[in-house]
């Protein structure tokens, strides 16, 4: 008798923007203005590490990611066999840098769609972990099967990665001298 995994419950994609390399030196060149006005910055999933903007604004220089990311969002969905919905907005987005040594915590977001644009990257700045934590990781079976479940995505210059908002994820501790920046959004589905 050979054992069949059932009950799959996260869902991800990536692609890239295609963003020119000037048009990604501006969104970094925005950031950095805003951490400089706020050096603290917000603690969400970045507690004790790294710096994470306030809401970022839907117009200016984000205008266009906001639109790429919402068309890429809307594509993702259309592509589900059977799923039927109207619209997609974003709810928010933000702007994260990591240093060396930074990580973000496991966490999960608010809306229906997640994800990450990834503006800077280096080598080593940290992996973004999907993870399944519905298996109890008390019990060896359930144990085995999230060890197996968790996807391991290395981002890159340009990529965008979209995932269901209640997927626990995290991100791995930077071991590069530069900064990563990317920035993070919850989409809303509408019927």
């Amino acid at each position: 008798m050979n054992p069949t995994e059932i009950f799959p419950q996260n869902i991800y994609k990536k692609s890239y923007l295609k963003f020119n390399k000037k048009y990604l030196a501006d969104l970094q060149a925005s950031i950095e203005l805003m951490r400089r006005g706020d050096v603290r910055g917000r603690n969400v999933s970045n507690i004790e590490f790294g710096w994470q903007s306030d809401n970022l604004p839907h117009s200016g220089p984000f205008e266009p990611l906001t639109q790429h990311i919402t068309k890429a969002a809307f594509n993702f969905c259309k592509d589900l066999k059977n799923f039927e919905f109207k619209k997609i907005e974003i709810l928010d987005l933000w702007a994260n840098i990591n240093y060396c040594g930074d990580i973000n915590w496991p966490h999960i977001h608010v809306g229906d769609i997640a994800g990450v644009y990834y503006i800077q990257v280096y080598k080593d700045s940290g992996n973004l972990i999907l993870k399944s934590v519905s298996y109890n990781q008390h019990n060896k079976l359930a144990h085995y099967l999230s060890q197996k479940h968790s996807h391991v995505v290395k981002p890159k210059n340009d990529m965008l990665v979209l995932f269901d908002a209640n997927c626990w994820h995290l991100v791995s501790k930077s071991r590069s001298n530069k900064p990563r920046i990317s920035v993070s959004f919850n989409l809303k589905i509408y019927d």
